[in-house]
């Protein structure tokens, strides 16, 4: 397959601003982490923080963006990181350049000082569609003309080594020829105190993988990787930093915040990166640790490191000392310093290192070292939920850049159905009686039929679990029994917002109680990923585990990502799945911007509703895709596609012809459409242009008056549409024009969000 190299890097952390400045702090053993200055936390003069000391002002400024928009200090950081990355490559043309980002706390730095607000008059209502995690994404975008895919990861501190690994593989499979990758994570009360009431903050400068060391110091900053292909890198000129070699990730399937004793997940995934750059342990010349200064992070990780590497293990230091765990950053801060590393022939010492730890009496380089001869550096990344990801640099030399000349082309395979599940609104749960009979509600929202939750969870654990868990891990554990399957190869899900109900708790604990009496367990469920690393827990699954949380492309990127990991033959069951849940003050805050409808509403007459926005709702839906047909096959998943913001409706049209034509498909060829009709009428009419249009000859469905507006609800639409054909047949009641008697060969479902995520997902029989 095609090789992936970097070419331009960006990057702003508490080290400096720049590379320059960060390799500055590295060679001088100079640490970023200091007193709390910036962030305005009662906790001021409790703890040391690896903090950017610039305003938010200050970094507007930087950034060179329009100061009167509603920026988040996370969106901020990231374009100034991003806009670096692209200077640094050289590249003029962004038209067709992915953007795969990373966040953890999203907005939240924002969202933490206005919350009160937004429940009230909402006097900063600006802010409310900035907390999104994929709000800076497409902020980043926007501002530095990025015209292809996009998509953000979530899965806590491993976000941006995923979102690494995740763009070379759409470059390899022929998705993309350039990509930007990164994360960027800004320090907020909201993490402070969470990982507060963890204990695992160090009051003192931290110690990573020394035997004294007492916990972790907090850090902020935004790094961004250009990706491109090698061949065209060489071709043109351009400076290599390296080669993207090697990545792997996998799940600890242990405890939500804790690693296990042996480090099995660190350990598979460093082990799944060695084999996938097809080099040896003793090939390995660096290792960046993740290394957080924690009691547990920091043992597992040497066990694991042992467990690989026996007694050869090579040097290793851990970099939090100097900029502090910058969370969902971390992967890829990390990385430009593997890669300044690599690049300069130096190995960056692990500060602050006294004593090795007892139980593995294995020693960090505690001061920089110079090497002749570098050539392959690991860097690690490990986050809640037990997702841990290895990514493998390796440097360009003079005999080893040989081209392959056959790239491979983006025709995806097709995949197939083989079992599905969903929680909804509706009787999905049992899928025939949702057929024959749906279910009217007359209320603000729609929320789901909840099941008897102990049929399928241990009643022991369902007491501390949030609704939006529980009804991931019903409807996964569903369609893995209707697949027939003991154990999924992945576990892949979209989540546009996670867990709410946590969030809203532990937030509201936050701000009512000053920052104090706070407890863990909220905040530990809050992280988009909960519902995945829960999934993985329960049925001691190891495998690949991502999370997307893109607005509406959050379940579309768990496919796309599905559909590749199946057509690189790196999996052959994939559990996938998209999950939203509603709560009373999401439903508040998003009628304040007119997302949502105010007043009670019969869900089966939005068509005739007077109100602004759309009804909400919620759901979750799950599926086994696999690469071969079974008995239970419900249908292919052809292909699926995403485009951010088209400036008009031809280019819609025009979208989804060329997104049929790439299948061999033109619009005659489609039996039925579904579509994602909400009842608001302000976005509505692109939805009603395309039916007297294109779609003019064609059967249409919609959907939305049955499941509500949520941002993984083409999750449910493509449950409907494998039913729909494996039953060759289309309810009456779902209908709204044509009449389709014969064969339901091809369904094409289109989904957008208030005209900005606009989706294409195509299933046949």
């Amino acid at each position: 397959m095609t090789r992936v190299v970097v070419t331009g890097i960006g990057i702003i952390s508490s080290i400096g601003n720049n590379l320059q400045e960060t390799y500055k702090s590295l060679i001088e053993k100079r640490s970023g982490i200091s007193n709390i200055e910036i962030l305005d936390t009662r906790h001021k003069g409790d703890f040391l923080v690896g903090e950017v000391k610039l305003s938010h002002e200050q970094l507007i400024g930087i950034a060179n963006v329009n100061p009167n928009l509603p920026w988040t200090r996370t969106a901020v950081l990231g374009i100034i990181a991003a806009k670096q990355a692209i200077v640094d490559s050289g590249i003029v043309n962004k038209n067709n350049m992915a953007l795969v980002s990373a966040s953890t706390v999203g907005g939240m730095d924002r969202s933490e000082l206005y919350y009160k607000d937004f429940l009230g008059e909402a006097v900063h209502k600006d802010f409310i569609d900035s907390h999104h995690a994929g709000n800076s994404t497409e902020m980043i975008a926007e501002q530095c003309g990025l015209g292809g895919l996009i998509t953000t990861i979530s899965t806590a501190c491993s976000s941006s080594l995923n979102s690494i690994m995740f763009g070379a593989r759409l470059i390899k499979n022929g998705i993309a020829k350039t990509a930007v990758v990164g994360g960027t994570d800004a320090l907020s009360k909201f993490t402070l105190n969470g990982f507060n009431t963890l204990m695992i903050l160090d009051k003192e400068l931290c110690r990573p993988m020394d035997n004294s060391r007492m916990g972790l110091n907090l850090g902020e900053g935004a790094a961004y990787l250009v990706l491109e292909e090698m061949e065209s890198a060489i071709s043109s000129g351009k400076n290599i930093y390296a080669e993207v070699s090697g990545y792997a990730n996998s799940n600890d399937a242990h405890h939500q915040t804790a690693s296990s004793e042996n480090g099995e997940g660190p350990f598979l995934a460093m082990k799944g990166a060695l084999d996938s750059a097809n080099i040896l342990p003793s090939d390995i010349d660096y290792i960046n640790v993740h290394g957080t200064g924690t009691d547990n992070n920091d043992l597992t990780e040497g066990k694991a490191i042992l467990r690989l590497f026996g007694e050869n293990v090579p040097s290793f230091s851990s970099t939090k000392a100097f900029t502090g765990h910058t969370l969902g950053a971390a992967g890829v801060i990390e990385s430009v310093i593997s890669l300044l590393a690599l690049k300069n022939s130096f190995i960056p010492p692990n500060i602050n290192f006294n004593m090795p730890i007892d139980e593995i009496g294995i020693s960090p380089v505690s001061n920089l070292i110079k090497l002749d001869n570098f050539n392959h550096v690991l860097t690690n990344s490990f986050g809640f939920g037990g997702n841990d990801s290895s990514v493998i640099f390796s440097a360009i030399r003079n005999n080893n850049f040989a081209l392959n000349k056959k790239n491979k082309s983006n025709k995806i395979k097709p995949v197939y159905i083989n079992g599905i599940s969903c929680v909804s609104p509706q009787n999905t749960l049992e899928s025939n009686a949702f057929f024959e009979e749906l279910l009217e509600t007359n209320d603000r929202y729609l929320q789901i039929q909840q099941p008897n939750y102990r049929d399928f969870i241990n009643p022991k654990l369902l007491r501390r679990m949030s609704k939006i868990v529980r009804m991931g891990i019903v409807s996964a554990s569903v369609a893995i029994k209707d697949a027939n399957i003991e154990n999924p190869d992945a576990i892949l899900t979209g989540t546009g917002m996670g867990c709410q109900v946590d969030t809203e708790k532990f937030l509201n604990s936050m701000i009512e109680n000053d920052e104090g009496l706070l407890t863990p367990t909220s905040f530990i469920q809050s992280t988009h990923n909960t519902v995945g690393g829960s999934i993985a827990l329960g049925i001691q699954n190891h495998n690949y585990n991502l999370t997307y949380v893109h607005r509406t492309f959050s379940f579309e990127s768990a496919l796309l990502d599905s559909l590749l990991l199946l057509n690189e033959n790196n999996a052959k069951n994939i559990l996938l799945g998209g999950f939203d849940e509603i709560t009373e003050e999401s439903w508040l805050i998003k009628t304040k911007i007119n997302h949502y409808k105010k007043e009670q509403e019969n869900n089966l007459n939005i068509y005739t509703s007077d109100q602004i926005g759309s009804q909400a709702g919620e759901g979750s839906s799950f599926f086994v895709i696999s690469n071969e047909k079974t008995e239970n096959t419900y249908a292919k998943v052809v292909g699926v596609e995403m485009f951010f913001k088209p400036k008009k409706q031809t280019l819609i049209e025009d979208k989804i012809s060329d997104f049929l034509l790439s299948h061999s498909l033109s619009i005659s060829d489609i039996e039925l459409v579904i579509l994602g009709y909400n009842g608001d009428k302000e976005f509505d009419s692109i939805y009603c242009d395309l039916q007297d249009g294109i779609f003019s000859n064609i059967a249409i469905a919609h959907y939305k008056h049955l499941c509500g507006e949520y941002d993984t609800s083409s999750a449910f639409a493509m449950w409907l549409a494998a039913k729909i054909i494996k039953e060759n047949k289309v309810p009456k009641t779902l209908l709204r024009k044509g009449n389709n008697k014969g064969e339901i060969r091809n369904v094409l479902i289109y989904n957008h969000f208030r005209n900005v995520n606009h989706s294409l997902i195509l299933l046949s029989n």
